[in-house]
C-alpha cells in the first residue's frame, strides 16, 4: 500500500529562489504593481544608508488586513490560474517575495488597514539558523522603530515594505556610498517608462510615483506630444474571446525630434533597436522593441512602434515570466501580428524615402544627386543633367568640360557613405549647411550671368532654376530669382 511522507523544502529554498533573474529596476517595478492593484494613488520610494542601506516603498492603497499580509508574504499566495480582477497586475503570488529577496537578505512588509497595523519579515538568516520557515511577527515598538515608519503612520491606509541587508544590491552596483544614488537613477528611467500610461492617467485614476520626494515624470516612448508624430489605423482581433486592441506609430524624423524626445525614444539602446511592438499589459510595458521575428529590424523602419493592449486573462498564452519581463506571443496572436507588421513599418521607409529623395520620380525638384542601382548594388552620382551644371558647361571649353567631370567624379568616388551610415545608426541628426539668402543670390547671379551670355532668356531662367536644389529650398524660390534677373 502506497503511503505519503511529507517533505516541506529546505529553507535554502529561499536563497536559491533569489536568483530568478531580476534586477534592481524590474524588482522596484514589481513592487509598484502590488501599490497599483492596492488602489494606491501615490507610491513613495525612499533609500538611505543610514544608519544601514535600505530601500522603503510607501503606498496610500487600501492597505491589508494581518490575514491577508500573512498571505501576501507566503509564497505562491495566488494561483496563476486564478481568474484575476482586470486591474490586477500580479501573476504568480511570487513577485513582493522574489523581486523583493533578490536585491535584500530581509523583507519587512507593514501595512495599515480600518487603522489596524500589522507587520512581518522574512529574514533569510533567520530561516537559515532556525532551519525553518519562520516568518517573523513584529510587534508594534518594533514597527516603530522601522525605517520611514512614520510616512505610513500618517496616512489612513496604506503598506510599507522595506529592503534590508542588501547583499545582492551590493554586489551588482558596488559600494552603495557611493553608487546608490545613480543606480537609483536607472530605476527612476525604468519606472517613467514602464508605467507612463499611468502617470498619465489613462487608468482614469490619479497616480504618481516619487523617489526620494522628486516626482517621476512618465516617458511616452511614442512621442505622441510631438506634433509630426504620425498615428497609424489602429485595429483589434480577438484570441479566446478576449480583445486585442493595436495601435501604430511613426515617429518623427531625428531632424523634428528635440534632444530630450530623442534619449526618450532611444528605449533600448539606439532608436533603429527600439522600434518594434510595445507590449501592454493592463497598460503596464511589458516588453519593447522587438518585433517577435516577424520582421527585422533595419533602418528604414526604425520610426515604425506599434502599442499591442492585452488583457491580463491571457498570461497564460503569453508565457509570461515571473519578471514581468520576458513573454513570447502565441502562435494565434504571432499570425496576426505578421499580418499587420508588413504595413505597420511601411510609414516609416516612407519618412526616410520622402527625405533621401530615393524615389525621384516623385518629386518635381531636379537633385543634385542622383542614386544609381547596380545589380544589388547602388552609388551616388552628382547629376550630370543638373540644369546649372548645364549652364556652366555652355561657358566652357571642351577641355574645360573635361576637366570639372573628372573633378564630379572624384567627388563621387569618395563619397563618405559609410561614414554617414555610422554616424545615423548611432542616432546622429544631419544638419546640412542651408545656404543663405545672399549665397543664392549671388549664386543665382552667376548662373543667370552665364545663361544671358549664352542667348538664355529670362522665363527660361527661372522656370529652370526654381525647381532645383538648392534654389527649391528657398521658401519663395522664383521671387528670388526674378529679382536677381531685374537687377
Amino acid at each position: 500500500m502506497t503511503t505519503e511522507q511529507i517533505l516541506p523544502p529546505d529553507p535554502h529554498l529561499m536563497e536559491s529562489m533569489r536568483a530568478v533573474g531580476y534586477t534592481l529596476q524590474t524588482a522596484v517595478a514589481d513592487l509598484i504593481d502590488n501599490s497599483i492593484s492596492a488602489e494606491a494613488t501615490n507610491v513613495d520610494i525612499f533609500f538611505g544608508d543610514q544608519p544601514d542601506p535600505y530601500v522603503a516603498f510607501v503606498d496610500d492603497g487600501k492597505g491589508m488586513t494581518a490575514e491577508d499580509a500573512i498571505k501576501a508574504m507566503r509564497l505562491a499566495g495566488a494561483s496563476p490560474m486564478k481568474s484575476r480582477n482586470p486591474k490586477d497586475l500580479g501573476r504568480f503570488g511570487l513577485g513582493l517575495k522574489t523581486a523583493s529577496l533578490s536585491q535584500c537578505r530581509d523583507l519587512v512588509l507593514v501595512s495599515k488597514h480600518d487603522g489596524v497595523l500589522c507587520g512581518f519579515e522574512w529574514n533569510i538568516n533567520h530561516m537559515i539558523e532556525q532551519q525553518s520557515w519562520s516568518l517573523l511577527v513584529l510587534a508594534e515598538d518594533e514597527l516603530q522603530e522601522l525605517p520611514r515608519f512614520n510616512e505610513l503612520a500618517g496616512l489612513t491606509s496604506g503598506t510599507l515594505v522595506i529592503w534590508r541587508n542588501l547583499d545582492r544590491l551590493e554586489a551588482t552596483v558596488g559600494d552603495l556610498s557611493s553608487s546608490f544614488d545613480a543606480a537609483m537613477m536607472d530605476v527612476k528611467s525604468h519606472l517613467a517608462l514602464v508605467f507612463h500610461r499611468f502617470l498619465a492617467g489613462e487608468h482614469g485614476l490619479r497616480f504618481g510615483i516619487s523617489l526620494n520626494r522628486t516626482p517621476v515624470q512618465g516617458s511616452d516612448p511614442f512621442l505622441e506630444s510631438n506634433k509630426a508624430t504620425q498615428l497609424g489605423p489602429s485595429e483589434s482581433f480577438s484570441v479566446d474571446g478576449e480583445r486585442i486592441d493595436v495601435q501604430p506609430y511613426t515617429l518623427p524624423h531625428l531632424n523634428l525630434m528635440t534632444t530630450a524626445e530623442k534619449k526618450r525614444a532611444q528605449v533600448a539602446g539606439r532608436v533603429r533597436d527600439s522600434q518594434g511592438f510595445y507590449i501592454y499589459r493592463g497598460k503596464r510595458l511589458v516588453i519593447w522593441g522587438t518585433w517577435f521575428r516577424i520582421a527585422p529590424k533595419d533602418d528604414l523602419g526604425k520610426l515604425a512602434r506599434v502599442k499591442v493592449d492585452i488583457p491580463n486573462t491571457l498570461d497564460h498564452l503569453w508565457s509570461l515570466d515571473i519578471k514581468k519581463a520576458s513573454a513570447a506571443p502565441p502562435p494565434q496572436i504571432r499570425d496576426n501580428l505578421r499580418r499587420i507588421a508588413g504595413r505597420i513599418v511601411e510609414p516609416s521607409k516612407r519618412v526616410h524615402l520622402y527625405r533621401g529623395r530615393i524615389v525621384q520620380e516623385q518629386s518635381r525638384t531636379s537633385p543634385v544627386w542622383n542614386v544609381v542601382d547596380d545589380r544589388g548594388t547602388f552609388r551616388y552620382e552628382i547629376n550630370r543633367q543638373h540644369p546649372a551644371l548645364e549652364i556652366l558647361a555652355e561657358q566652357m571649353s571642351p577641355n574645360d568640360v573635361t576637366q570639372l567631370s573628372a573633378v564630379l567624379s572624384l567627388l563621387e568616388s569618395t563619397f563618405p557613405v559609410e561614414d554617414a551610415y555610422n554616424r545615423l545608426g548611432q542616432d546622429e541628426s544631419h544638419s546640412p549647411l542651408q545656404p543663405s539668402a545672399p549665397e543664392l543670390e549671388g549664386l543665382a547671379s552667376a548662373l543667370w550671368k552665364a545663361h544671358k551670355a549664352s542667348g538664355g532668356d529670362s522665363e527660361q531662367f527661372v522656370s529652370a532654376m526654381a525647381s532645383i536644389e538648392p534654389f527649391a529650398l528657398a521658401s519663395a524660390p522664383a521671387e528670388l530669382l526674378w529679382k536677381v534677373v531685374n537687377d
